[in-house]
């Protein structure tokens, strides 16, 4: 038994959705389709499944996200700790202790 997956997409991918701009002012179709997707702040990124639905969804939304398409969803402590910056510097002792 054959299964054909739609929009080309492999089995386990997922939308990674981050709204760029705001949704204020705009149409309340427009406001529900975002509070659906579960997009309430600004670049903070929800994933979903690849489907046909999820793809119309971003199609209504198309000027105010960014959509990429992701293998996995990493965790959150993992995402967090990409975004964090280098230290800038490397503790090399401590002045302080004396032995």
């Amino acid at each position: 038994m054959r299964t054909t997956l739609r929009l080309g997409q492999e089995a386990g991918q997922y939308f990674k959705i981050t709204q760029m701009r705001s949704a204020i002012g705009l149409d309340q179709s427009i406001r529900a389709t975002a509070r659906s997707l579960g997009i309430h702040r600004l670049h903070k990124p929800v994933y979903h499944p690849v489907n046909a639905t999820t793809a119309g969804y971003i199609l209504k939304l198309k000027e105010l996200v960014h959509v990429e398409t992701v293998s996995d969803i990493p965790q959150r402590s993992a995402e967090k700790a990409a975004r964090k910056p280098e230290r800038g510097y490397t503790v090399i002792g401590n002045a302080l202790k004396s032995e």
